[in-house]
């Protein structure tokens, strides 16, 4: 079985990750011993249903499924919810002391807040004993079990590939006025994080984003909208789009082709947390140990995502020698702030 070869480069206080697991490579661990008593453990307290508080539904959907094949005695219910959202349902929740979400997964950028007012339950799971400090969470309340794998990408009907930017250097150039679609930047968001690693890594500056801002970009309020906008034709070139968003939309039929930069992917962990009066417990702790089991790793690397345990495979179409700029959540949490009011400053026009 072949392994991560995981390569750290320092810029500033970014995390380089070189990603070269062979595509698909089967992971030799067997979690059968930590998951089976869960999986018990919830079917006989009857808890037959877990809510899990997530940022996209439709896109998690295989994740979803594979979970509830494996175990068919509990359905996943997701609902849509992110930033402040989030934020307004778990204070009501815990205002009122009804809880409905068992489960909570999102960015970093809120976690440590959401830890220290007391919304999560601290569980270690068994399946990710080995993972790297870096991935756990404030007091070990919260775990981030993948890393998305986002880049720029274009709408091939419009785009001849021969054209297409080959990095987040080129996005700037001025042949893309009025062609680029991409979310807001003036209010917390995954894309926004995510450029922060490139920022603090030394690939883009102040004086990019401001290129960028020059170039006129179609905006949209959410990323959603903003990919949405690539595939409609109101735009040509989209500047974030998750590998998995892309892989399940090309198979639909979306006229995209993802960029992997020269500069390499953005990405942002992506967290697990069971919520402190979460109604279905023992369901929440099964599913946040799934997470990290050789199943749902490799699956991950299936669909386009990166798994964050250590034998975790590469992605699939990834090319080898995949750059991650990514950044453990302490470096986001103390670093986010600033970068997000330049986005202000420079968008503000």
């Amino acid at each position: 079985m072949t392994r991560h070869f995981w390569t750290r480069k320092l810029h500033g206080v970014a995390t380089v990750l070189v990603v070269g697991l062979s595509t698909g490579a089967a992971l030799a661990r067997d979690d059968s011993a930590i998951l089976k008593p869960l999986y018990d453990a919830a079917v006989a307290a009857d808890e037959r249903e877990l809510v899990v508080y997530n940022p996209n539904t439709s896109a998690n959907t295989p994740i979803f499924a594979a979970f509830s094949a494996r175990f068919p005695k509990i359905k996943i219910v997701g609902v849509d919810l992110f930033g402040p959202k989030l934020t307004s349902r778990l204070e009501a929740e815990a205002a009122s002391g009804q809880a409905a979400g068992d489960i909570i997964y999102t960015t970093p950028n809120e976690m440590p807040e959401y830890a220290d007012r007391g919304f999560f339950a601290s569980y270690q799971p068994e399946t990710a004993a080995g993972i790297d400090e870096k991935y756990v969470g404030k007091n070990k309340m919260w775990f981030d079990w993948t890393l998305t794998v986002s880049g720029p990408f274009y709408n091939k009907s419009y785009v001849k590939p021969a054209d297409a930017p080959k990095s987040w250097r080129e996005l700037t150039d001025s042949k893309w006025d009025k062609q680029l679609s991409i979310s807001t930047l003036q209010s917390a968001s995954g894309t926004g994080q995510a450029l922060t690693a490139l920022t603090l890594a030394g690939k883009l500056d102040r004086a990019w984003f401001a290129r960028l801002a020059a170039n006129h970009p179609i905006v949209s309020q959410l990323n959603a909208q903003a990919i949405q906008a690539v595939a409609s034709g109101q735009a040509t070139i989209g500047l974030d789009v998750p590998y998995h968003f892309f892989k399940a939309a090309a198979k639909k039929g979306a006229p995209f082709e993802f960029i992997f930069p020269e500069e390499g992917v953005i990405s942002i962990p992506l967290n697990e947390a069971i919520l402190a009066k979460a109604p279905h417990p023992n369901a929440a702790k099964l599913f946040a140990a799934w997470l990290f089991s050789a199943e749902a790793q490799a699956l991950l690397a299936e669909i386009g995502m990166q798994g964050t345990m250590p034998d975790a495979p590469r992605v699939a179409g990834a090319p080898q020698g995949l750059v991650f700029n990514v950044m453990d959540w302490r470096t986001l949490v103390s670093k986010f702030p600033a970068q997000l009011e330049m986005y202000k400053e420079v968008f503000s026009n």
